[in-house]
């Protein structure tokens, strides 16, 4: 018989937990999300996406889907390595489309809200197998984003803890599975679904808060296996420390690039810094886990605007030769061909065993450069952004600079961060994000 495992600690957690001491590292993580939401927005994808999703409705929660879905897409929002989540992208668009909705419209019930949402998202992961989920075919920040939304709009509300039971067991029930390969359209289905499976959470706590009940027992062992076979473990969810989150182990990506590329694109710009021509290598060597390097090595560039952004060889091409590139989000404009395809014919990639035992609390590269007579070979285990070389505000105002223009990027992350103690700040940022006709 299955073992039942309440709601009811993640309820109360979700319905009391504060940001605390957190509150500091959240409001960076918030201000990286606004980043992501801007250049998404401004993306040929986002615009279809946005366009797309708020053609026949413009309620808040067709609004919170339009901005998970143009923050998804941007491929530059936040990443938890141990789960594959991006945690940020569940919670910030529910607290500010929503936020019009709260009881408590305060700066502070905006912070944790996001919070608690980011936390128990990530919480739900690692208890379904966390980044093991990759190799099943699963998309896990696709999986938990009804529960993390819920938890989210739940604190918004400021549903009690009963209550946010059932906004919990409502979002369970709406949990999605696998949403298939990502066609090479303008724009793929994989963002659409993914907004609507954070407006499913919403919605689920919006329900809870006008008396609908959901079923609280879903939530089992035989459940969780269900989704995540044998790394199914529940032990997370009885982890509830809102001194100790997980967030804090997530990581701010500098660039728009898939996290398991990142490595590679750190570790070649540090032995280009020991004086390597880029016109003088023969070819790069990247070994990786078994657990990513097909998908590194798989597509063409040409194949879709996420190909190119997988693509570890045109990732080292921008990196080596074209490095604004790495910033736009958009990449209507860049040609794989010619130098850049050039360059990225002399990258392979293979997968290394040895390596699997960082993975996933670490997603390293081993780079291997070979330039005439000369080799250089550095072995990297993080990379700018992740929490052993975590980013400061200053990294973030660096990083909206390359990304979305440095008077902008400047107002906007000075914006968003003063959002999570000043109600001023938070109405601000809101409306650069509202629907254009509200």
């Amino acid at each position: 018989m299955a073992t039942s495992l309440w709601l009811d600690d993640l309820a109360v957690f979700a319905a009391e937990a504060e940001a605390g001491s957190e509150r500091e590292r959240l409001a960076l993580h918030v201000a990286d999300a606004a980043i992501a939401l801007l250049a998404g927005m401004r993306s040929t994808d986002g615009r279809i996406a946005a366009t797309l999703m708020q053609r026949f409705d413009t309620s808040p929660l067709a609004h919170a889907a339009r901005l998970a879905a143009v923050m998804r897409l941007s491929e530059i929002d936040d990443i938890h390595r141990p789960t594959a989540v991006t945690a940020s992208a569940i919670a910030v668009p529910c607290a500010l489309a929503l936020r019009a909705h709260a009881d408590d419209r305060s700066a502070a019930r905006f912070a944790d809200a996001i919070f608690v949402g980011q936390e128990l998202a990530l919480r739900l992961a690692l208890a379904m197998g966390g980044a093991s989920l990759l190799a099943r075919g699963l998309w896990p920040t696709y999986l938990v984003a009804p529960f993390g939304a819920a938890a989210a709009t739940a604190r918004l509300l400021g549903l009690n803890a009963a209550r946010t039971a059932q906004a919990l067991a409502l979002a369970l029930a709406q949990t999605p599975r696998a949403p298939g390969r990502t066609a090479p359209t303008p724009c793929p289905g994989r963002w659409p679904l993914f907004g609507n499976a954070v407006r499913a959470g919403g919605f689920a706590a919006l329900a809870a808060a006008d008396g609908i009940d959901g079923d609280p027992a879903l939530l089992n062992d035989a459940w969780l296996a269900g989704i995540g076979g044998g790394d199914a473990d529940p032990t997370p969810l009885r982890e509830l420390d809102p001194a100790s989150p997980l967030i804090a182990q997530a990581s701010i990506k500098p660039h728009c690039s898939a996290k398991q590329t990142l490595g590679a694109v750190h570790g070649l710009r540090e032995l280009l810094a020991r004086g390597i021509d880029p016109a003088g290598i023969d070819s790069i060597d990247i070994e990786v886990p078994r657990a990513y390097a097909g998908m590194i090595a798989r597509e063409t560039p040409a194949a879709s605007r996420l190909a190119s952004i997988v693509s570890a060889p045109l990732q080292l091409a921008l990196a080596a030769l074209q490095p604004a590139s790495l910033d736009d989000v958009s990449r209507d404009a860049l040609d794989w061909r010619g130098p850049l395809g050039a360059f990225a014919a002399k990258v392979g990639v293979r997968a290394d065993p040895a390596l699997d035992a960082f993975y996933p609390r670490q997603w390293p590269a081993r780079i291997t450069v070979t330039a005439g007579r000369r080799r250089e070979q550095i072995l990297v285990t993080d990379s700018p952004g992740d929490p052993a070389m975590p980013f400061d505000t200053a990294a973030v105002i660096d990083k909206a600079t390359r990304v979305v223009g440095a008077r902008r990027g400047r107002a906007l992350v000075r914006t968003a961060m003063s959002a999570c103690e000043d109600a001023s700040a938070l109405n601000t940022l809101g409306h650069q994000f509202d629907l254009p006709d509200r």
